[in-house]
């Protein structure tokens, strides 16, 4: 089953922009996961649902500060979304919440503009795949 789901996680990798499978980030990497919580798939799950749950709510809180230049509010939702991104191995996700972190530490309203519909496009993608690796668990 790794095998598999490796093969179909490799389809679920970047955002199209003209990169190879090999050169973009993946989406998320539920084996890298599951490593990190020791092989414990029901941990994992609990996780899993717990942060699709809230992620939406990170996200509008984030479209909220970007929209009224509240740069440190930006800075720490990006910073919250890059760490818990990051925990679950979710690699596109980490790198553009990590990008809008450091737009708003410089106060670049127009980076952090540019930034949110990526961010909230690898937030979908992300519940998608997540949605997609645990309907393969339950199996």
């Amino acid at each position: 089953m790794n095998n598999r789901l490796e093969n179909e996680q490799a389809g679920a990798q970047g955002s199209g922009q003209g990169k190879s499978a090999e050169t973009s980030l993946q989406v998320f990497d539920y084996n890298e996961f599951l490593d990190r919580v020791m092989g414990d798939s029901e941990l994992a799950a609990t996780i899993l649902e717990e942060f699709t749950g809230l992620i939406d709510q990170h996200g509008e809180k984030l479209r909220d500060a970007v929209a009224s230049m509240d740069h440190e509010n930006v800075r720490q939702i990006g910073h919250l979304i890059k760490g818990e991104s990051g925990n679950i191995s979710a690699k596109t996700l980490f790198e553009s919440a990590y990008a809008m972190e450091k737009a708003a530490k410089t106060k670049d309203s127009s980076t952090q503009n540019k930034l949110l519909p990526e961010v909230l496009e690898n937030i979908d993608s992300l519940k998608k795949a997540i949605r997609k690796a645990l309907a393969k668990e339950e199996r």
